[in-house]
């Protein structure tokens, strides 16, 4: 299988992009509870809340049978950005030095997303900010930015980067992010205000992996992988997702106040981080959750690019 993936990596990276970015990149955590009160922010989960299933929790299945989908704009694929080391080239990216992210006044959307129409319009309003957000970041790392495309599905996706149900993913092909809504719109019935961060959450990991594409962190990536072992590539992965999660929670923490990511918002927010990760039986190819929750929290507090070296801590760090 592994060698599989490689052949496909080195004639275009296909294939890699969606166990990259299909592993469970979705949040499948299970809501955390039924009813809404303001009470002060935690430092840690609640204790209260259960624990979340196997990432094998399969998605809803979708509230109807027709797919929707909408692709906010023409885009061109990242190019490769040329390394002598790709080591090296990722855990000394300009994208380190490039300082505080300064908020864009996001606001959530007042329409959450309870159905097919909503989710769509939902994610269309936090694309809108990040696409306001990344612009300064990636430019003064050297790279240029170029606005992903959008595609929100329900039921199954075809895409260059492979296709299936219950998951959001990245595709560098297309230089994409397609979320899938069935699951989101579950978890916001059940509750709203936790279907909303992890919506959420998932859009700003999800546009994380294109930063990471726009900047050569994801092709010097694809080129560590290639010669890798078993063991070290899900190392590399671990590393790859970790830092698409702490990129992604940079945003949300630089827009924290305006999006209204305080209270109980935050502790959902706060349960969702804390509980996302690896899960037996699957391979540890996106962390544990407790290096989940250190990267997310950190990055949510310094709300700078900085937090997020995932390239050069120990293997422990990303474990």
């Amino acid at each position: 299988m592994v060698v599989a993936v490689l052949a496909v990596v080195a004639a275009g990276g296909v294939f890699l992009a969606v166990k990259l970015t299909q592993g469970g990149d979705g949040p499948t955590v299970a809501t955390p509870v039924a009813t809404e009160s303001a009470t002060p922010e935690p430092t840690a989960a609640p204790s209260s809340a259960p624990p979340p299933p196997p990432r094998t929790t399969a998605a809803p299945p979708p509230q109807t049978t027709t797919t929707t989908t909408t692709t906010t704009t023409k885009v061109t694929p990242p190019k490769p950005v040329q390394t002598v080391n790709p080591a090296t080239f990722n855990a000394t990216h300009r994208l380190y030095k490039t300082g505080v992210m300064r908020t864009v006044n996001c606001k959530q959307a007042k329409t959450g997303p309870g159905n097919g129409s909503q989710a769509l319009a939902y994610f269309k309003a936090i694309k809108t900010c990040l696409d306001r957000a990344w612009p300064k970041q990636v430019a003064a790392s050297g790279a240029r930015f170029r606005s992903p495309g959008l595609v929100v599905w329900g039921g199954s996706v075809n895409t260059p980067c492979g296709g299936g149900v219950g998951r959001a993913f990245y595709c560098p092909t297309t230089h994409t992010i397609y979320m899938e809504s069935p699951s989101i719109i579950s978890f916001y019935r059940q509750n709203p205000t936790f279907g909303r961060m992890v919506g959420t959450f998932t859009m700003a990991h999800e546009y994380a992996h294109a930063v990471q594409w726009m900047t050569g962190l994801g092709q010097a990536y694809t080129k560590l992988r290639y010669d890798a072992s078993a063991a070290g590539a899900l190392q590399l992965s671990r590393r790859l997702e970790l830092q698409a999660s702490c990129l992604g929670n940079v945003f949300l923490g630089a827009n924290r106040t305006s999006y209204g990511i305080t209270g109980y918002a935050y502790q959902m927010w706060l349960y969702d981080v804390n509980n996302s990760g690896d899960r037996p039986p699957y391979p540890r190819d996106h962390g544990s959750t407790t290096n989940h929750g250190a990267w997310s929290r950190a990055a949510f507090q310094s709300r700078n690019p900085a937090s997020c070296n995932t390239w050069s801590v120990s293997p422990a760090r990303v474990s």
